[in-house]
């Protein structure tokens, strides 16, 4: 099952903790996959490192800047000249900065949403029309729980990642007759590059706050990313998908409030 065998693949935010997780799990079912970052030195990296657990498969790492058109034009230009069109769309790119509301810059928020909302929009607009065309395709896009429950000293993150969802639910209206799904994967927290950020004892009580007892894996994203990729998984659109472990803030986001 979950066979992604001939399927080619495009991953952005490659170089990071979820994206990279996302990248070997979609390759190790059988797809050919383009691992994008705006950091070409850790895509390459990435790709190199699972290359080496999975020997024999297709893995071509690209530099890309998800809030420039040209350089996702140009990205999707040479993964269709290297692997032909692409079937399966995952936007991860994304940063994450706390700031209270009232010190963020415009600027700041500015550049959140354009990494992850329109980051998301130019990764999608460019890789639908060859899955319209073809009758197939899968866009998955990661959000986060925060877009649901809120979260302090990070709303334009909360902002952008809700933006997130409400465009994959209309998409996937659009493009469902054509047989291409569009799901959001919303991680509560996982232990990725990200989360080193999080102070000690926010951590502390952030996990205490999980029913599960522990942040999540990235691995654990990967393997749901490569079923929502696959064929058993064409019923599903329009789905914002939540791996949290149980996961509730109570204060904990406002007990570790920074000075």
């Amino acid at each position: 099952m979950f066979s992604l065998d001939s399927r080619k693949a495009f991953v952005t935010g490659a170089g990071g903790g979820l994206g990279s997780a996302i990248a070997e799990a979609l390759a190790a079912q059988g797809a050919a996959v383009v691992l994008t970052d705006l950091d070409a030195a850790k895509a390459a990296a990435k790709a190199s490192e699972i290359g080496e657990r999975l020997p024999g498969r297709t893995l071509i790492p690209l530099a890309m800047d998800v809030t420039s058109e040209e350089s996702v034009r140009d990205a999707f230009v040479v993964a269709k000249q290297r692997l032909g069109p692409i079937d399966v769309m995952v936007n991860v790119a994304g940063i994450a900065k706390i700031r209270p509301l009232h010190e963020m810059s415009f600027g700041e928020w500015r550049e959140m949403l354009s990494i992850h909302l329109d980051g998301t929009f130019l990764g999608t607009r460019y890789a639908l029309p060859d899955m319209l065309e073809r009758g197939w395709g899968r866009v998955i896009c990661v959000s986060s729980i925060v877009a649901d429950t809120g979260v302090a000293y990070e709303a334009h993150y909360g902002a952008a990642k809700g933006g997130i969802n409400g465009l994959i639910r209309s998409v996937a209206r659009e493009v469902a007759p054509k047989g291409v799904t569009v799901n959001a994967i919303a991680p509560g927290y996982f232990d990725t590059p990200l989360s080193e950020m999080i102070p000690p004892e926010e951590y502390r009580l952030l996990t205490e706050n999980i029913a599960v007892g522990r942040f999540g894996k990235p691995e654990e994203v990967g393997a749901l990313a490569a079923y929502l990729a696959s064929d058993e998984a064409a019923y599903i659109t329009g789905e914002v998908i939540r791996p949290h472990g149980g996961f509730s803030y109570g204060r904990a986001d406002l007990d570790a409030a920074p000075d």
